[in-house]
């Protein structure tokens, strides 16, 4: 049995700050944001981490992220990933 309790993202809070959204209200993150380049600018010279929005070192997980797999043991492994890739953001950071 799957109970799904709700499929909208509660992510009104990013209205005001440049992370993207798409037209379902999903943060938008990694290579997608490619797809969504009229509206974003990467100000770095590297590609975003998989987990990573439009805001470097600013990472999303789960249900509110685009293309998730909508599932609690994916958003708890994709929360594990970005552990991981916020201590390579900061290991860059000067």
């Amino acid at each position: 049995m799957f109970v799904c309790i709700g499929g909208e993202p509660d992510s009104d809070w990013a209205a005001q700050t440049p992370v993207v959204r798409d037209h379902q209200g999903f943060l938008v993150t990694g290579l997608d944001l490619e797809e969504e380049s009229r509206r974003a600018t990467w100000p770095l010279k590297r590609a975003p981490y998989y987990l990573e929005t439009a805001v470097p070192g600013f990472f999303a997980a789960g249900d509110v992220r685009r293309n998730s797999v909508k599932r609690v043991a994916s958003a708890v492994g994709e929360g594990a990933m970005a552990v991981t890739f916020v201590h390579s953001y900061l290991s860059t950071v000067e």
